[in-house]
């Protein structure tokens, strides 16, 4: 052990008369009142005496050289009175030898500096047994190529319930699952952590520690235990310390699966839109009386193993929401999610299917941490309608997105024609809409007008002209005025079903008209 250790030890009541100026290690600790146990020494000792060898002068410095020459680690003199100091010899001796001198008190027997540096050196030994226990049990969890045996190797060595997570729908437990709340706390706290270990608190007073697995930036992977900071002890902390090299390599190879998993997907899908066979397919063999829904999760870029994490954290979640299967292909811009459901009785079809579209959604927003937008379709079969189910999927993914139906989630049986229309190119579409609306945005801009608003009204309204008045609160005479004034501006006839079908259009571009601006 360490001799600072020893004499912080309050119960000895050691005081350092001459402290090092490093840390000194002591291997044993040796009584002796000999003028020269040099030959009985074999170095690293904390050397105790009461001074019977001192005689005369000069007795002093030779027994201070012997020790030094013998490579004693320091010297405790046991002084003969309660208020007795070290005598200025024996100090003046280790002072020029550069040998550390602890005053040992009179009432304490040298036997009992002896048993506490025995008992420290023991519970060092015990603490190096279990850590070196602890390494082989990690070890051996980590031959498994498993995150979950790792964990349990882990909650088995703290006697405790420790988990990981990656990101907020991945979760890697012990022998007993955490409570949700935990779960959340740890993924929250450790997202916003500049350092670890972090504290969470949750609801019933209890507290999570938190510490960081992930080694990239910004980190998604986490390590929480149901303990506190303060109450964990010196040997818990190495051995979560210990624990995180493995949780870390781990993790890296996981997100290589991951990652290679995702890209065959990909490969899969890119078959299945060409039209080509893809070995495996993207469906396995449906279950009797099921369905398979296409959905394609729209959302701001995310890096890859984001993105491929959704293929551990999609399936378990949307089992428990209608689905009995979900295959995920997972990119940095849309997911798309292939779902079997299985019908269910006095609940539509389409209902059922929404509830897990939405289940899906919100796993996905709360795995990427981003906005999501979802489409989905039911596919007529679940091999050869593929192509034209992604496509319809994505289409309406991209309609949602819009926020023209007034949700994050669009089907797309249940798109109208226009609503198709709109989910070309977003360019094309825009360049539509200022063409159409541009010249009424000029006009309200510079003469504070509200014709924009006015032709909303009016076609929401199925162009009646009493209810359009009574919405925007003017005379049924001044919305024939503006009406009138709309049509001089544009050059187009509201009463031409074709003029009103490019209103209709220009106002559902999903973005507001830019006055100035021409498409010629």
């Amino acid at each position: 052990m360490y001799l600072h250790e020893l004499v912080a030890a309050e119960h000895l009541g050691l005081r350092f008369v001459l402290r090092p100026n490093r840390t000194v290690s002591i291997g044993w600790v040796h009584s002796t009142d000999m003028a020269d146990p040099s030959a009985y020494l074999g170095g690293g000792e904390l050397i105790l005496t009461t001074g019977l060898w001192r005689r005369g002068a000069g007795d002093a410095e030779r027994f201070v050289r012997s020790l030094r020459r013998a490579g004693a680690a320091a010297l405790g003199y046991g002084v003969e009175t309660p208020d007795a100091d070290v005598p200025a010899d024996v100090r003046d001796a280790c002072r020029s030898a550069g040998l550390p001198l602890i005053r040992v008190p009179h009432e304490l027997p040298f036997i009992e500096v002896a048993r506490a540096f025995h008992a420290a050196a023991n519970a060092e030994r015990h603490d190096l047994r279990r850590l070196l226990d602890n390494h082989e049990a990690l070890s051996t969890a980590a031959a498994q190529g498993d995150m979950s045996a790792l964990v349990g190797a882990l909650a088995a060595q703290l006697s405790g319930d420790v988990w990981v997570v990656d990101g907020a729908g991945v979760v890697w437990t012990g022998a007993a699952a955490p409570p949700p709340e935990a779960v959340r706390a740890t993924w929250h706290r450790g997202r916003v952590a500049a350092a670890f270990p972090v504290q969470a608190a949750l609801g019933d007073g209890s507290a999570v520690t938190v510490m960081r697995v992930d080694e990239a930036v910004p980190a998604r992977c986490f390590l929480g235990c149901a303990r506190s900071v303060a109450s964990l002890t010196a040997a818990e902390r190495r051995v979560l310390d210990d624990a995180l090299p493995y949780l870390r390599g781990e993790l890296t190879r996981l997100r290589e699966r991951r990652g290679h998993a995702a890209a065959r997907e990909r490969e899969r899908l890119a078959l299945v839109e060409s039209g080509r066979p893809a070995r495996g397919g993207l469906v396995r063999a449906v279950a009797a009386g099921s369905v398979v829904a296409v959905a394609v999760l729209g959302y701001p870029a995310v890096p890859g193993p984001v993105a491929d994490s959704l293929l551990d954290a999609v399936p378990p979640a949307v089992r428990g929401a209608a689905a009995a299967e979900a295959v995920v292909v997972p990119d940095v811009r849309e997911s798309v999610v292939i779902l079997e459901v299985a019908p269910a009785s006095g609940v539509p079809l389409s209902d059922h299917v929404a509830r897990a579209v939405r289940r899906l959604l919100e796993c996905a927003e709360l795995q990427l941490d981003r906005v999501v937008h979802a489409g989905w379709t039911l596919a007529r079969d679940a091999q050869g309608d593929l192509p034209r189910a992604v496509t319809a999927a994505r289409l309406a993914a991209r309609l949602a997105a819009t926020g023209a139906d007034g949700g994050r989630m669009a089907q797309y049986e249940r798109l109208g024609t226009h609503e198709v229309l709109l989910t070309l190119d977003s360019e094309i579409v825009g360049a539509f809409g200022d063409l159409v609306l541009g010249p009424l945005a000029d006009h309200d801009a510079r003469h504070g007008t509200q014709l924009v608003a006015t032709l909303t009204e009016f076609l929401e309204r199925d162009c009646a002209y009493q209810a359009s008045a009574e919405a925007l609160g003017i005379h049924v005479n001044t919305l024939r005025y503006r009406l009138t004034t709309i049509e001089q501006v544009t050059g187009r006839d509201l009463r031409r079903m074709a003029d009103r079908v490019d209103f209709f259009l220009a106002l559902r571009c999903g973005r507001d008209p830019e006055p100035g601006r021409r498409v010629r």
